[in-house]
């Protein structure tokens, strides 16, 4: 399933030139990363839109539980926003660098043919940090 705008980027009018093959994975992973980089203030007086985005992840604590909090409020956003993504689990897992000892990975499962193909997104290093 294709959203909107997906459906008008990748047309197949010849007239138009045709665009790359549709993937599915590919248009999850950048939905996903919308999500995670939009930010939920608007301006000096803190205006939400909609509940879309999240705070800056220097701005939640470094804690497990501000991790947990921050990790809950993105599977909720991606579980509202981006519908073609089913059984969202959020984690944290150890990278092993001093100064970004955690990474945030997101599972689910993307509708298939047949059956669920299993989704994986990496925050890329040094997002989610401004």
């Amino acid at each position: 399933m294709q959203f909107l705008l997906e459906r008008l980027v990748n047309r197949t009018d010849p007239d138009m030139g045709l665009a790359p093959p549709f993937d599915l994975a590919d248009a999850v992973m950048a939905q996903v990363q919308r999500i995670v980089s939009c930010r939920s203030d608007v301006a000096a007086r803190s205006i939400a839109i909609d509940g879309f985005g999240l705070p800056g992840i220097v701005d939640t604590g470094g804690g497990v539980h501000d991790l947990e909090r921050y990790g809950d409020r993105l599977a909720r956003a991606i579980a509202r926003y981006e519908p073609r993504l089913r059984d969202i689990t959020v984690e944290w897992v150890a990278t092993g660098r001093a100064l970004q000892p955690r990474a945030l990975v997101v599972h689910g499962c993307l509708p298939g043919s047949d059956e669920p193909t299993t989704f994986r997104f990496e925050m890329p290093e040094g997002e989610g940090s401004r």
